[in-house]
């Protein structure tokens, strides 16, 4: 069981993106306040590193041995940002709408954007040379998930594109479902896909056969991120203010973390992180706060 450790409230607006890194200790978060804010989770506050954008932060992703922080913004644009030395290395307007989604697959230094104006983007994490782009369908792509050799894509429209490694010029359409979809997760053990979508549905998808296992309602709004806990757990947040930590093998809700119980968000949690090394979850949203979960037998 998860009981709130710490709340952070210096953001000025609604939050979006969150992130966490191991070899920093560092906690990223950014929102409409246009601002990237850090926080040192073993002293409990917040750090002198901030970084001011020009639009909105939505997205991060940590880079090359989580030297670089990818900065995604509403505007479309993107930064790259030396962690230690807190400068600028690249810069990019290459897509028209916001910077929603993206996957890093540091084996490969390889990292996928994607963008509200429906555009795929991929790089070279060594040198950030644009290795190819797509445009798949009108809708936002929200979600991107690499399993083994393949990216899965999935966007506003329902449709779900896959891209193979060794051919990323090409891609294909895996499925579609019926409602928009915000995130993705690979469910390893079973060889599926789990899904969030606006319907507040939870999806699991054959990979190898492309059926459905089950489409279970999981929230009351829109599911807007799964995060795996362990091989036996995942956790997930909606727009219905809650976050839900969910046993994989039955599907079924292990706790719900809201208000009052728990002390949770007053409004939409629109993100969230996974620290399994000290058992904490960080979720972010429209209030402004940032929650620190942690499992309750590191009270005792």
């Amino acid at each position: 069981m998860y009981k709130l450790l710490k709340k952070y409230k210096k953001h000025t607006g609604p939050l979006y993106a969150v992130a966490y890194s191991k070899k920093h200790n560092l906690l990223f978060t950014g929102g409409s306040d246009k601002v990237v804010a850090t926080w040192d989770l073993d002293k409990g506050e917040s750090t002198p590193l901030s970084i001011k954008t020009d639009s909105a932060v939505l997205n991060f992703q940590l880079l090359n041995n989580e030297k670089h922080l990818f900065i995604g913004l509403f505007n479309g644009d993107f930064h790259i940002v030396d962690i230690d030395t807190r400068k600028e290395i690249s810069f990019f307007n290459r897509h028209k709408l916001g910077v929603f989604s993206s996957c890093y697959l540091s084996d490969r230094n390889l990292l996928f954007v994607g963008a509200g104006d429906g555009t795929l983007s991929i790089w070279n994490t060594k040198c950030f040379k644009l290795l190819a782009s797509h445009q798949l369908g009108k809708g936002k792509i929200r979600a991107i998930q690499s399993v083994d050799n393949d990216v899965f894509i999935a966007n506003s429209q329902g449709h779900i594109f896959t891209i193979n490694l060794f051919s990323i010029e090409e891609y294909s359409l895996f499925t579609t479902i019926n409602h928009p979809i915000f995130c993705l997760n690979n469910f390893s053990s079973n060889n599926s896909l789990l899904i969030g979508d606006k319907n507040a549905h939870l999806t699991e998808i054959e990979i190898e056969n492309k059926q459905i296992i089950k489409s279970i309602p999981a929230h009351n709004w829109p599911i807007y991120k799964i995060e795996w806990l362990n091989e036996n757990e995942f956790v997930t947040c909606s727009r219905d203010k809650i976050v839900k930590i969910w046993d994989a093998n039955s599907m079924k809700v292990k706790q719900r973390l809201c208000f009052p119980e728990f002390q949770g968000h007053l409004n939409s949690v629109n993100n969230l992180v996974s620290i399994s090394s000290i058992e904490t979850i960080v979720s972010v949203g429209d209030d402004k706060q940032i929650c620190l979960w942690r499992k309750w037998q590191t009270f005792l």
